[in-house]
């Protein structure tokens, strides 16, 4: 229960839920490195990363990227045509459920690949580093 929780930790700390994928919109909270903490100068080395760490961290954004950008367009244009059946009333209810359907499993595609992209960072770093990297995020968050 425990790797779970700091696995969802971990992955609150990279990206805000519910947030575009593309690297210009992860949370401006982790300043103007658009959600790379290995980019951000006081968070890398309270860290410790080595320069091994930070190309590792960064190849695996590189190689998610397009990715994750694609599913978020298809998050949007699914949302679109939704919101599109939702306003014409001569849709009827089963329409507009199995367009639900198709939004609900696009925003799934996106969590996974987000995920499945936290998890290799995850791998990168040590278990010190990982809470560190969590304590930063509480402290953040707190506003200290």
């Amino acid at each position: 229960m425990k790797h779970v929780v700091s696995s969802l930790i971990l992955a609150s700390v990279l990206m805000a839920p519910g947030m575009p994928a593309a690297a210009s919109h992860w949370p401006s909270g982790l300043g103007g490195h658009h959600g790379k903490f290995w980019k951000k100068g006081d968070v890398r080395r309270k860290l410790g990363l080595t320069e091994d760490q930070v190309g590792s961290l960064e190849q695996i954004f590189a190689r998610n990227q397009h990715t994750l950008v694609d599913l978020e367009a298809d998050v949007k244009k699914k949302r679109a045509d939704f919101e599109g059946l939702l306003a014409d009333d001569r849709n009827d209810d089963n329409t507009i459920m199995a367009e639900v359907d198709l939004l609900e499993q696009a925003r799934a595609n996106l969590g996974k690949a987000r995920v499945t992209m936290l998890l290799a960072m995850r791998r990168i770093l040590t278990p010190a580093q990982r809470e560190k990297l969590r304590g930063e995020h509480e402290r953040h968050e707190g506003g200290d």
